[in-house]
């Protein structure tokens, strides 16, 4: 989120605040020459009501605001008496793509890391050659993905996906 939004939604629940406070102050009375013309049927149950959900919404909106936008995506690696060592989940990913880069017959790529307690689960998305066998090139890109990331990090690869999601075709056929 811009700093723009974020600077009008703390804007905005300081404002709600501010309508939940006169409201409080209008209900008990706290400033006796605050006169505030009421409609008939606004109790003391309603300013109370307003009051709250005003609160509610201002938490809301100020949380919203204060919120980092940036998110931190990161794999514990190992504990030393020193303290964490991490590595980014956007590291890991580069580390899959050179892994792929090197692996013959396939041409386009996505790749997806995630961390669970069990290690790795890598996700790849890819598009291969015409004519070159499928379960050979996975088989391949899997081994290979699983022993470069756990030698080069030390962290457990769980899982290895891999989804082929088209055959490239070297030439384009064309009409006749």
């Amino acid at each position: 989120m811009k700093a723009a939004v974020r600077a009008i939604l703390v804007f905005l629940g300081l404002l709600f605040v501010g309508g939940a406070l006169f409201l409080l102050i209008v209900n008990y009375n706290v400033l006796p020459g605050l006169a505030v013309v009421l409609p008939a049927w606004v109790g003391e149950t309603v300013l109370l009501a307003t009051g709250s959900a005003l609160l509610l919404i201002a938490l809301i909106l100020i949380s919203l605001g204060l919120r980092s936008s940036k998110k931190i995506r990161s794999a514990v690696l190992k504990g030393s008496e020193f303290g964490e060592i991490l590595i980014s989940i956007t590291a890991l990913e580069n580390m899959v793509l050179r892994v792929i880069q090197q692996t013959q017959g396939i041409k386009d790529v996505s790749r997806q890391v995630t961390y669970t307690p069990d290690g790795l689960v890598v996700s790849i998305l890819i598009k291969v050659m015409p004519d070159l066998s499928l379960p050979a090139i996975i088989n391949d890109l899997q081994s290979k993905t699983k022993e470069y990331l756990e030698e080069i990090t030390g962290i457990v690869v769980h899982e290895i996906k891999v989804r082929v999601e088209n055959i490239i075709l070297d030439q384009v056929v064309s009409k006749k």
